[in-house]
């Protein structure tokens, strides 16, 4: 005898931040939820990253190759399945954040309200000299998990240097547009080491404002019964 089919599972509307792309996703089940529980007592980036990759292929109906996802539509994803998933609340610990009290107080943190925290004034294109741009691209999950650069976390200096080499897309002059992936890492090491600071630091900005996941939290603190408020950014920080 067949076993029943226990839940119809519903649907859910939801846009792809990077690209605008509509499609729907439902709620994980136990069988994606064994998953999460996994990584997230291995306490291991990695492996919450491949955990949250695969949660997501298995909860998004759409044809999207998931290895483009970038790092923040990824968080975005997560966050809205998981508020589907075990409730549109989340209990965390909050500290005070007045310097005389800092007491912790357990907070429902509402995950249906993130949001993709985009500053639409920062442009791809960044002009490095008159007749040379330089196009840039959001890293993806699978950029950090399988690029050897993007591992090497020895000097913070030395991650972001790694980090803005992966970001650049391609090369524009008035006659050429040279793909960055086509050319040898050494090349972009040398062309990169031999900008000036100034030009470095365009490529620097556009880096350290990729978007983010964020939610705005509100609470009174239970010690000093004042009001506290604080923006927290990153999937880590919901997990």
């Amino acid at each position: 005898m067949a076993l029943p089919v226990l839940n119809e599972v519903p649907k859910y509307d939801i846009t792809i931040p990077s690209t605008g792309e509509k499609t729907t996703f439902r709620p994980y089940l136990v069988k994606e939820e064994k998953i999460l529980l996994m990584a997230s007592e291995s306490n291991d980036e990695e492996t919450i990253a491949k955990a949250t990759i695969e949660l997501i292929k298995h909860c998004v109906n759409s044809n999207i190759n998931e290895k483009d996802l970038t790092d923040f539509d990824m968080e975005y994803l997560f966050c809205k399945i998981r508020s589907k998933s075990v409730g549109e609340t989340s209990k965390m610990q909050m500290n005070c954040t007045h310097e005389d009290c800092v007491e912790g107080t357990e907070v429902d943190v509402p995950l249906d309200k993130v949001y993709i925290d985009i500053d639409k004034n920062i442009s791809p294109i960044i002009d490095i000299t008159d007749n040379v741009k330089i196009e840039m691209r959001y890293l993806t999950y699978y950029d950090y998990l399988n690029n050897n650069m993007l591992k090497n976390k020895e000097t913070e200096s030395e991650l972001i240097f790694n980090i803005i080499l992966s970001s650049i897309k391609s090369i524009m002059t008035d006659e050429d547009k040279i793909d960055a992936k086509d050319e040898p890492i050494e090349e972009l090491i040398n062309f990169v080491n031999n900008m000036t600071t100034t030009q470095f630091n365009k490529l620097k900005h556009f880096v350290e404002n990729t978007p983010q996941v964020s939610l705005n939290i509100n609470w009174t603190c239970e010690s000093c019964k004042r009001e506290n408020g604080l923006i927290v950014k990153g999937i880590m920080d919901f997990f």
